[in-house]
C-alpha cells in the first residue's frame, strides 16, 4: 500500500502541468459561460501560444543547459525592430529578416562569452544586456513602431491553412518536432544535460562545455529571432516595445513544464504544455475582462507556482 501511494504522489507530480492546464479549462469554461470553447478564442489561443512556443523552446537549451537568461523579450523585440528599420532604410525583406535573426543570436554569444569568460552567473549578465538591447531598439526606432512592411511576409504571421490553422502554429509545432528529436536522440541533447546536471561532471567526462553553452545560445538566438520575425508578421510592424513580459512567460512555461531552473531536466512535450498553460490563462483573463495589471498577479503567481515546484521536485530527486 505505502509502494502504491508513493508511486500516485510520483505520477501526479508528474502530471502537474497537465492537471494546472485542465483545471484552467473548467475554470475558464464555467466563468467565461461558454464562449471559452469557441473556435475563434481556441484559434485565439494557438495563435498567441505560438510566438511565445518558439521562443520558449529556444530558451529551454538555455535552461536546460543550466542558463538562465532575462533578456528574450528585449532580443525578441530588437529581431523584429532591426528586420522592419532595415527594410525601411532599403534592404531586402529577405535579407533584413535574415541579419535581423543575426543581430538575436549574436547577443545570446556576448551574452554567453561574458558569462563564461568571467565566470559570472548568466542571469546577472542577461538583465544588463537586455537593458542595454532594449535602448538599443528603441534608437533605431527612434521610440516609435515602424510600419511599411512588404505584403509578401504577411503569410508568416497571419497566414492561415486551409483557412483554420495558422501558419505560425505549424512552424511551432514542426519546431518542436525537432527541438524533441535533438534532445532525446543527438549528442548535443545528451551534452546539453550533462552540462546543466553538473558541469564539473561534465568536463571530467570529457565534454567541452564552454562549446555547449555557445551552441544553446546560437540555437536560443535562432528560435528567439525566428519568433520576434512572427510577430513582426502578425502585427506587421517592428516595435522596440512587443517584448513586453516574453521573459517571464517563457521561463514560467518551461519551469511549468518541467525543465529546472538549475538546468540537467526537462522535456520538449512538457514546454508545451507549459506555454499552452500561460496561453490560455492570457486569453481567459482577457476574456474575464481583467486589465493588464490584474493578468500581471496572476502571472506572477503562476511564475512563483512554477518555481516552487521545480523547488520541490529537485528537493525529492535529492533525497533518493
Amino acid at each position: 500500500m505505502k509502494k502504491i501511494g508513493i508511486k500516485s504522489v510520483e505520477i501526479l507530480r508528474k502530471s502537474t502541468a497537465q492537471l494546472i492546464l485542465v483545471a484552467l479549462i473548467i475554470f475558464f469554461g464555467i466563468k467565461c459561460q461558454g464562449m471559452f470553447f469557441t473556435v475563434n478564442n481556441l484559434i485565439s489561443i494557438v495563435r498567441q501560444i505560438s510566438t511565445m512556443g518558439i521562443a520558449a523552446l529556444g530558451v529551454s537549451f538555455l535552461m536546460i543547459s543550466g542558463n538562465l537568461d532575462f533578456s528574450t523579450g528585449q532580443v525578441y523585440a530588437f529581431v523584429g525592430t532591426l528586420s522592419a528599420w532595415l527594410y525601411a532604410m532599403g534592404v531586402n525583406i529577405v535579407l533584413a529578416m535574415v541579419l535581423g535573426m543575426i543581430g538575436g543570436t549574436v547577443i545570446f554569444c556576448v551574452t554567453c562569452f561574458v558569462s563564461s569568460h568571467f565566470h559570472i552567473n548568466r542571469l546577472v549578465i542577461s538583465m544588463a544586456v537586455g537593458t542595454a538591447v532594449s535602448g538599443l531598439s528603441c534608437i533605431i526606432a527612434q521610440n516609435k513602431t515602424i510600419y511599411g512592411l512588404p505584403d509578401s511576409i504577411k503569410w508568416l504571421g497571419q497566414g492561415y491553412l486551409f483557412d483554420i490553422i495558422p501558419i505560425s502554429s505549424i512552424i511551432f509545432i514542426i519546431l518542436a518536432f525537432i527541438v524533441s528529436f535533438v534532445l532525446r536522440k543527438t549528442y548535443l541533447g545528451r551534452y546539453l544535460f550533462a552540462v546543466g546536471g553538473s558541469e564539473d561532471v561534465a568536463r571530467l567526462s570529457g565534454i567541452n562545455v564552454n562549446k555547449i553553452k555557445y551552441i544553446a545560445s546560437i540555437i536560443a538566438g535562432l528560435l528567439v529571432g525566428a519568433a520576434g520575425l512572427v510577430c513582426m508578421s502578425r502585427t506587421f510592424s517592428g516595435s522596440p516595445f512587443a517584448g513586453g513580459t516574453l521573459s517571464s512567460d517563457v521561463i514560467s512555461a518551461a519551469l511549468l513544464g518541467g525543465v529546472s531552473v538549475t538546468g540537467g531536466t526537462g522535456k520538449t512535450s512538457g514546454i508545451v504544455t507549459g506555454v499552452i498553460i500561460i496561453g490560455t490563462l492570457s486569453v481567459g483573463l482577457n476574456m474575464m475582462g481583467l486589465n493588464s495589471n490584474s493578468q500581471d498577479i496572476f502571472k506572477g503567481a503562476m511564475m512563483l507556482l512554477a518555481v516552487i515546484i521545480d523547488s520541490t521536485s529537485k528537493k525529492r530527486s535529492l533525497k533518493k
